[in-house]
């Protein structure tokens, strides 16, 4: 890679961190709450949807807030 790839690579990193984790965030948000409105009561899956959703914001606010300082 050269210097200048890595350069642009480096400025943007925490804008696509920031963009992906808005995304878990989304996919996460979707899933609880089909899993809140699930017609079977006891068919309650595996997946911590509440957790990966509270961790994502906080990634996707920490990642935000270092791309706008320009980390």
């Amino acid at each position: 890679m050269h210097a200048f790839e890595q350069f642009v690579w480096q400025d943007h990193i925490w804008v696509a961190s920031s963009v992906m984790s808005a995304l878990v965030v989304l996919v996460s948000s979707l899933a609880d709450r089909r899993r809140h409105n699930r017609a079977n009561i006891d068919d309650v899956g595996f997946m911590p949807w509440t957790a990966i959703t509270v961790f994502s914001v906080l990634a996707t606010v920490l990642s935000a807030a270092l791309a706008i300082k320009g980390l």
